[in-house]
Order: structure tokens, then C-alpha cells, then sequence
């Protein structure tokens, strides 16, 4: 009897551990500026690794400040956010932004995986849609509309 509550034991401790494995992170700040979700990196048009736990911080320039967890470190970088899928799976927002270092845009992609109700979907939309009023402004004399800004 003892080897049977032994091995129900251990089978509930696995389904927990996969449980907590499969749970998005997610966590914003009031103001929807400051939030933690799971982010994936894209590089050549393909994803990178697995889904990793994630801080961003939009910063008033309009680009994030993102922080990836990896092992016990974290790494700092900055991104311009430049799109958003349009057909996400169900209950999730998916958002991709580019990598900016020096005023450059790098060709390393990162795609945010964000809860459809959050806080943070308002901000970042709006983000977005910043951007497009400012590619659409025509450049000054010409009265044709500008290029695609340099987002920096």
C-alpha cells in the first residue's frame, strides 16, 4: 500500500510540474507600461529556442526595453515594435518588434505572447498605431506620403 500513495505522489507532482511548465507568465503594470509575458526570438525568419519569461518596459521614445530571462541572468536590449498578428491564437495577442541598438534596426525579431485582456494590449496598440499615422504624414513639400520611418 505504501508504494502505491508513493507512486500517486509522484504522479501528482509531475502533472503540477507540467502545469506550472505550460502556464503563460503575465503580469502588467496599472498603467499597461510595465508588463511580464513569454517572448520568443526570430532571427532569420525563424524562431529561436523556446518561449522565454520576459520583462518589458515601454519607454517614452515608444521603444521597449526588454529583459529575457535566461538561466539565473538576465539580458537587456531595446526593440521597436512594428507589427501584430493578425489572426492569433485564441485569447492571446502576438506582437513583433524589431531589434534596435545603436539607432539601427538589427534583423533579430522578438514576438510577445500577451493575454488578449491585458492592460498592456491598449498601450502597445496604440503604439502601433503612432507609427502608421507617422509613416502616413506626408514629407514636408513633397505632398506625397513618407516612407516607412526609421523609427528612431
Amino acid at each position: 500500500m505504501e508504494i502505491f500513495w508513493l507512486v500517486v505522489l509522484v504522479a501528482v507532482m509531475g502533472g503540477m510540474w507540467w502545469v506550472a511548465y505550460k502556464m503563460e507568465p503575465h503580469w502588467s503594470s496599472k498603467d499597461g507600461k510595465r508588463f511580464l509575458c513569454s517572448a520568443q526570438e526570430i532571427v532569420k525568419g525563424v524562431p529561436e529556442g523556446r518561449p522565454r519569461e520576459t520583462r518589458v518596459m515601454v519607454m517614452p521614445d515608444g521603444l521597449l526595453h526588454v529583459s529575457v530571462k535566461r538561466m539565473m541572468r538576465r539580458h537587456h536590449s531595446k526593440w521597436m515594435l512594428v507589427g501584430r498578428a493578425p489572426d492569433p491564437p485564441k485569447k492571446l495577442q502576438i506582437y513583433l518588434a524589431q531589434m534596435r541598438e545603436d539607432g539601427q534596426n538589427l534583423p533579430m525579431m522578438l514576438s510577445l505572447r500577451i493575454p488578449a485582456g491585458s492592460r498592456c494590449v491598449a498601450v502597445l496598440d496604440s503604439l502601433l498605431a503612432e507609427s502608421e499615422v507617422r509613416a502616413s504624414r506626408p514629407d514636408p513639400g513633397t505632398g506625397r506620403p513618407a516612407g516607412r520611418p526609421d523609427r528612431g
